[in-house]
């Protein structure tokens, strides 16, 4: 019985495609790109402003896919947990009925809004991409229960102030841009 030897090209072809998977699982993940970036934002409703954001994190430069997710959702964070101080903070100070009840509805969906974004954070930890859509989605309904803020001014810096629903429409647009990520991670986009 003759005993068949494999060839020469089929073993190299075996390691050779071996040796790819192996590298292909320990290199590092690949950084995204501003072409990327620009794909992510172009979904969002305000694309200067989402590359404008991402970009303010050195780290976005550096990033996987990933790693910008987590970028998003600090990001949402910041600025979901400011609004909502700002808002609570109001109640106390207000005396017109209308405006403590405008005030302490918003409060309350901002409160709601932050556990949100930070669930988020803990399905990211997770791996759980569905999940983080799922908090982001409903950080954006939270957002959008308090659209329609009464007309006062926040002082963010001594030279400049800006107002409760242009913070609400960047607290928006922070859980939108977490959304679009944690949906490219999901392959829903």
């Amino acid at each position: 019985m003759k005993q068949t030897v494999p060839s020469f090209s089929a073993t190299c072809l075996f390691i050779s495609l071996l040796l790819a998977i192996t590298l292909s699982c320990i290199s590092p993940a690949q950084s995204i790109g501003q072409d990327v970036l620009k794909d992510i934002c172009s979904k969002s409703k305000d694309s200067s402003f989402c590359l404008k954001s991402l970009n303010s994190d050195p780290k976005t430069a550096t990033t996987d896919l990933l790693g910008l997710a987590g970028i998003s959702i600090k990001l949402a964070k910041t600025t979901v947990d400011a609004t909502y101080k700002f808002v609570k903070s109001q109640v106390g100070l207000v005396t017109d009925p209308t405006l403590k009840k405008q005030y302490a509805q918003c409060a309350g969906s901002y409160a709601d809004a932050n556990d949100n974004v930070d669930y988020a954070n803990e399905r990211l930890k997770a791996g759980d991409y569905g999940g983080i859509g799922a908090a982001t989605s409903a950080c954006l309904d939270d957002v959008s229960d308090c659209e329609e803020p009464p007309p006062v001014e926040v002082n963010v810096a001594a030279a400049s102030t800006i107002s409760l629903s242009e913070q609400n429409k960047e607290s928006y647009e922070l859980c939108q841009i977490a959304l679009i990520i944690s949906n490219r991670l999901s392959g829903k986009n």
